[in-house]
């Protein structure tokens, strides 16, 4: 059996299915919950969202009209018909939708070509939001120009000229997160330094192998730096009649194969040159989870969470497919040696585990080590679970009137565990105690509050969003990731200063005098300390592949406080092992100093705000 690494088996079972929508739909999907559909009317789109979600679908009907009044732009074309935006207040929700069924955690949004109906669901994250629904939107575009301005027409051109995903999925990609994406500059410049860089060709028939959201991103990348992004509308638009590949060549004047190879020769001369000024992880850290040490069918090793004396890791994977553990489960290996030792959840044998959750969350172990705090999909909503180490087995399910749970971090006694909250799609941070009893909120805006980590000494929480000076919601511009603190005895936020970049993933010292992250400011995600003490900011790795998990907003961080061990996903050679280093405070040098960072594109051109849009969204 050929090894399937998790993102292209995620993708292969997920992402395809937007390109395709047509031949699919979920009538049978099971349904937990009936939804009190309302409809908020812009411009250009019908909104429908129910009434628990009512601020964030305001805020999406501002963003949906932003994002048209660029692309409508860059792309020179207008829609002639509204269009139906879909707006769902979780994933557990988005899961219920009967248009599609559940594509899995893998898909953040999906575009039918009948209706061209843009579905998504909020995860609490401003900025993600953006993303998908302009991502979902641009699909729109591509379907309405195939259709000649109207929904359902054009289909058995769509059907001849089906454009590759490359194409569509980087192009949406491209549109909806400009020039400056460090997630697809690590796959791109895997591939140059690994000497496997796709061609047109093995892009478009083995997608199962070269993920074509990031590859095709980056073609889209190189075509708007060389001819600019005006071009990316106009071979859209001579597609449906010409064909993708002669819609270049009229274009460009380049066949796709002659494009492909100035592409790689450009991605080459840009990443190569990196390497000699990076590291390798062994040269830092001994390795952990591996293929060879701890097996599974996918030999990938998600969102690890260690013991606090640093004796078991946590893990999602798979295991054995001779026990047929071909799915992802909640896993414990030995930290020394790598080998599994068990299976904590069995998603395919208990309804308890309809889904795990990677993307903003790990799991999270007591001071002790007797328990396991982790969030799962149940009856079309989160719930946090805690597994008792030594008997393998869950012990307490709690259960909460939130849409979805992630990112559990438990109180130094034991007592209580925070985590990130969603309902009516805005996310905040909750303290709950360790027998479901008392949940309070501690955070009440509209910023996405997520990965919260609570400090050794029980006072402080830290984690991740979009708050900073970056971030203005007057005018919906939103700032990347920034490292933030709640003091719990005041309730004050203090926003770490000096940071640049996407942030994500704070991890505490075991003294409480500095806290680690991992930031992307370099163009490369690495692991970085801020110390309070002396309010300075230190570059712990210099690797050459990234410190990321599966998807960019997936945790690949943890430190072990009782045995000052740090352990991180590191992304090389379309894998992700898990390495581990002990006192990693010995890696801090001199404070950092920002270099510059070579762009792989043109510089990102932020939208322009359409205030009329806004005013008549509210």
């Amino acid at each position: 059996m050929s090894k399937v690494r998790l993102p292209i088996l995620l993708f292969a079972l997920c992402a395809a299915m937007p390109l395709r929508a047509q031949g699919y739909f979920g009538q049978n999907q099971v349904q937990f919950h009936k939804f009190n559909w309302k409809v908020l009317k812009t411009e250009h789109f019908d909104i429908h969202y129910y009434p628990e979600e009512a601020q964030m679908a305001r805020i999406a009907g501002s963003l949906a009209e932003r994002s048209y009044a660029r692309l409508s732009r860059l792309m020179d074309y207008q829609f002639k018909e509204r269009k139906p935006i879909i707006v769902f207040a979780s994933r557990g929700a988005f899961a219920q939708n009967n248009v599609f069924g559940d594509l899995g955690e893998g898909t953040g949004g999906v575009t039918d070509a009948l209706r061209q109906r843009n579905m998504f669901f909020l995860t609490g994250d401003l900025g993600e939001a953006e993303h998908v629904l302009t991502h979902e939107m641009v699909h729109q575009f591509q379907y309405d120009i195939f259709a000649r301005g109207r929904a359902g027409q054009g289909l058995e051109t769509l059907q001849q000229r089906q454009p590759p995903l490359w194409f569509a999925e980087g192009m949406a990609e491209y549109l909806s997160l400009g020039p400056d994406h460090p997630a697809t500059d690590g796959v791109v410049r895997d591939a140059a330094l690994s000497g496997k860089f796709p061609t047109i060709e093995d892009l478009e028939r083995r997608p199962d192998q070269f993920f074509p959201y990031r590859y095709g991103e980056s073609i889209w990348r190189y075509v708007g730096s060389r001819w600019g992004d005006a071009i990316i509308g106009e071979i859209m638009q001579s597609t449906p009649t010409l064909g993708y590949d002669r819609a270049f060549k009229r274009h460009i004047g380049l066949s796709l194969d002659e494009l492909a190879g100035d592409w790689k020769e450009a991605m080459s001369s840009l990443y190569l040159p990196q390497v000699g000024q990076l590291d390798r992880p062994r040269k830092i850290a001994t390795s952990m989870l591996t293929e060879r040490k701890t097996g599974g069918i996918i030999p990938v090793y998600v969102a690890p969470a260690l013991s606090n004396d640093g004796q078991y890791v946590a893990y999602i994977s798979t295991g054995s497919l001779v026990r047929a553990e071909v799915f992802l489960d909640l896993y414990l290996a030995n930290a020394q040696t790598g080998k599994r030792l068990m299976r904590l959840t069995k998603s395919t044998l208990n309804p308890e585990f309809e889904e795990l959750r990677y993307a903003y969350s790990q799991s999270a172990f007591s001071r002790d080590g007797r328990y396991v705090a982790f969030t799962a999909q149940r009856g079309g909503k989160d719930v946090l679970y805690i597994a008792d180490v030594e008997h393998r087995n869950v012990v307490r399910r709690l259960d909460t009137p939130l849409d979805a749970m992630v990112g559990p971090s438990w109180s130094p006694d034991g007592r209580q565990i925070v985590f990130s909250g969603l309902t009516g799609g805005i996310s905040d941070l909750y303290i709950i105690d360790a027998d479901g009893k008392n949940m309070r909120r501690l955070t009440n805006d509209v910023y996405g509050d997520l990965m919260p980590a609570w400090s050794p000494d029980g006072t402080q929480i830290a984690f991740v969003s979009e708050r900073g000076p970056q971030t203005d919601l007057e005018v919906m511009r939103f700032g990347r990731w920034r490292v933030s603190v709640l003091n719990l005895q005041g309730g004050t936020i203090e926003v770490l200063p000096g940071q640049g970049g996407k942030n994500l993933n704070p991890q505490w010292a075991p003294d409480g005098k500095s806290v680690a992250f991992i930031s992307d400011r370099e163009g490369i995600p690495q692991v970085f300390l801020y110390d309070f003490a002396d309010q300075q900011h230190y570059q712990l790795t210099r690797l050459v592949g990234g410190v990321q998990s599966v998807t960019e907003n997936s945790p690949a961080l943890t430190w072990a406080a009782g045995a000052d061990r740090m352990a991180f996903v590191y992304s090389e050679n379309n894998g992700y092992n898990v390495w581990q280093v002990d006192n990693p405070r010995q890696l801090k040098r001199e404070p950092y100093r920002p270099s510059p960072v070579v762009a792989a594109g043109a510089p990102r051109v932020e939208p322009t705000l359409d205030t009329a849009a806004i005013r008549r969204a509210r």
